[in-house]
């Protein structure tokens, strides 16, 4: 009997020494949304200053296929870096590099300032009238091009984790001032 009580004694210590699994931060912007999910579900990805190169590659494929949703960007605050004509199959547009960036105010626990994303984005006429360099927006588009693969990583480098989502370009529908 003394046995049996001491195993179950020992069973539940050492249950409740287990960490539990993280919870993902809710989020209203995509992509900070699947990379928290992500994060949270695979917590050994970069556990100990080592990154997991099995769930490297998961994740690589997860952005990848994350792109190719139509909430893609929605929400994503994105800063127009350059803004330049471009020339393909004859045809002259604008083409709007934006890219993803730091924000202090953001919420504690956000890991928008540690995620970085490259649109390249095919703005028509009236859109490349209204968007101004440094300006920062949230964009709707459709996917035109999507990255490669091998440009999606996790930066672990000491108690900083960044993750490089790549580059794509948009044919832009809507640029949205973020005041």
């Amino acid at each position: 009997m003394k046995k049996i009580i001491l195993f179950f004694i020992a069973a539940a210590a050492i249950s409740c020494t287990n960490k539990p699994k993280e919870e993902a931060v809710v989020s209203n912007i995509f992509i900070e949304q699947k990379v928290n999910e992500f994060v949270a579900k695979y917590p050994e990805w970069t556990a100990g200053g080592n990154t997991n190169d099995d769930i490297t590659d998961k994740f690589q494929h997860e952005v990848k296929r994350w792109s190719n949703e139509t909430d893609f960007l929605k929400g994503m605050p994105l800063q127009l870096k350059e803004l330049r004509d471009t020339t393909v199959s004859g045809q002259t547009f604008k083409l709007g590099i934006f890219t993803g960036y730091n924000d202090n105010m953001r919420p504690s626990g956000s890991v928008l300032n540690y995620i970085q994303v490259r649109v390249d984005g095919i703005l028509p006429p009236d859109i490349a009238k209204q968007v101004k360099v440094e300006g920062k927006y949230t964009l709707e588009a459709m996917l035109y091009g999507q990255g490669s693969r091998k440009d999606v990583k996790v930066i672990n480098v000491a108690d900083f984790k960044g993750y490089d989502l790549g580059k794509y370009t948009f044919s832009i529908t809507k640029a949205n001032p973020i005041k």
